[in-house]
């Protein structure tokens, strides 16, 4: 069974995507609400509530096949003024900027050759142009340099559900693991490249341009469920 670590876990959304022929080896929140939820949903025994500035590769058992990473978005959107992920040395961390930690985290399983050969970095599309459109370059670099093949995918809930919610999927995988032809293009293709992504993607340097991947997803079914054909004209169980 293959086995994957949760970062930023939340509720657990990535355990509940991947279903139960993923082994979860641990699941890493700081907000004890969230933890409260995820543990509810998924059991204690793999959480570890704790910062992950604080995380240590010790703290991670096995070697784990994905590591999953959802980290905050507020910096990334006008929530967070579009402050960004920042740099790795930085003092002040913005909420966006746990990246990196989480990315030392990675860097320090790789010298231990437990890195992940597979690694999933979600967020909102406001990483895409954020600092200019550095923010993605920075996560593209860094990706790039730890040997990675990866490219991202806008994925749009609405080509799925009848609620539109587009966010940023990074994809990285080992370049030592064989990928199938048929899961890469020659271009960008719609709707999973995104004007914005593309527009990103050319500012990468060379050699990140050299690990880029055009993931090719099949294209999405035609949706045929309305928002308004879900909603009661006389709801049941309402005060």
């Amino acid at each position: 069974m293959p086995s994957f670590y949760e970062f930023f876990a939340g509720g657990g959304m990535a355990n509940a995507g991947l279903g139960p022929k993923w082994d979860c080896l641990l699941a890493n929140d700081i907000d004890s609400m969230k933890a409260d939820v995820y543990c509810a949903n998924w059991g204690r025994e793999h959480f570890l509530e704790l910062d992950i500035n604080l995380v240590e590769p010790a703290d991670l058992p096995g070697k784990a096949d994905l590591a999953w990473a959802s980290f905050p978005c507020q910096d990334l959107s006008l929530a967070g003024n579009y402050q960004g992920i920042g740099h790795r040395s930085d003092l002040r961390q913005t909420r966006s900027g746990t990246f990196w930690p989480f990315w030392d985290l990675m860097t320090r399983l790789k010298n231990e050759d437990r890195g992940p050969p597979l690694i999933v970095l979600e967020n909102v599309c406001g990483a895409l142009t954020s600092n200019g459109g550095r923010d993605f370059v920075r996560i593209s670099e860094c990706l790039s340099v730890a040997d990675y093949r990866f490219g991202a995918l806008v994925i749009d809930a609405k080509h799925f559900l009848p609620q539109s919610r587009p966010r940023l999927f990074f994809l990285g995988i080992s370049s030592h693991l064989c990928i199938p032809h048929e899961t890469l293009s020659n271009a960008p293709i719609s709707p999973w490249h995104s004007p914005a992504l593309v527009k990103a993607q050319s500012l990468l340097s060379h050699q990140a341009k050299q690990n880029w991947a055009w993931w090719n997803l099949p294209c999405p079914p035609m949706m045929t469920t309305r928002f308004v054909d879900l909603i009661e004209d006389d709801p049941i169980g309402c005060d």
